[in-house]
């Protein structure tokens, strides 16, 4: 097997995202319960990164973290220069559900975030109309959430997340729950958009081949407490295609991250 490089980037300095020795821990009827314990690595603009761990290892809690919606308990968050201490403008989050309101049809849920961010109305409908035909979503402006499948649902929940232009976009396993033909198509998607949006996405997801096939680096977390075990970078050619799977470097990163992660 080719040898492949990897490294966890200390010290090295970045203007966009950087965390500092994050650890959380949640206080409970039966005691402590440790999330996260001393994390810390930067992340440059524009950016892709895979975060990959066993389920309940604290990924979601990570994210949850650069969000500003929960507090860490050591360790700071900056972006973009400015310490988070609360849920900052310019973060776009994706969740595993699609999470979208059923009273709403497709143009109404996408601009629901438009409107609460106070963009202006004309520049939301050209930017929604943009990220229809990103998503393949054009023609199904006036469908209901319950008219549409599990993946166009998700589609409709990144376009609500990208229509305020966000410059980070946090993604939480967001086709996890998803059929794995439709899972693949979305890899494929998801790279074409974020070209096209020039936005910096941290993406969570326990699938070894999708963390490859999207990510610039692929960030390994432990069983929880979450410890970074390895910050592997990617160097495959974009934009990678499900073919590319097949190819002997494609699949040494697959084996090396599977050992990274104990399963082998």
């Amino acid at each position: 097997m080719a040898k492949i490089s990897s490294r966890i980037e200390k010290g090295k300095k970045s203007s966009f995202l950087q965390l500092k020795n994050l650890t959380k821990t949640y206080e409970t009827r039966t005691g402590s319960v440790s999330a996260l314990d001393d994390v810390s690595f930067d992340v440059s603009e524009m950016q892709f990164i895979s975060i990959l761990g066993p389920s309940g290892c604290g990924k979601s809690t990570l994210l949850f973290l650069i969000s500003g919606l929960t507090p860490p308990t050591k360790g700071e968050i900056i972006l973009k220069g400015t310490h988070i201490k609360g849920p900052p403008g310019g973060i776009g989050m994706v969740f595993q559900s699609s999470i979208l309101f059923p009273w709403r049809n497709v143009w109404g849920n996408i601009m629901y975030s438009a409107q609460l961010c106070k963009i202006p109305a004309a520049k939301a409908e050209k930017k929604a109309s943009e990220l229809l035909r990103l998503t393949g979503l054009a023609g199904f402006e006036e469908k209901y959430p319950h008219e549409l499948s599990g993946g166009m649902q998700q589609r409709v929940s990144i376009c609500r997340a990208l229509i305020v232009e966000p410059p980070l976009l946090l993604m939480d396993e967001p086709f996890g729950a998803l059929d794995a033909l439709t899972r693949d198509k979305l890899n494929l998607e998801i790279q074409d958009i974020w070209a096209n949006i020039k936005t910096t996405i941290l993406f969570v997801t326990h699938n070894i081949q999708e963390a490859v096939t999207l990510g610039d680096r692929v960030i390994v977390l432990s069983p929880r407490p979450a410890r970074i075990v390895e910050d592997l970078k990617i160097e495959l050619p974009r934009p990678r295609t499900l073919k590319g799977r097949a190819t002997k470097k494609f699949q040494n990163y697959c084996t090396h991250l599977y050992k990274s992660i104990g399963l082998t």
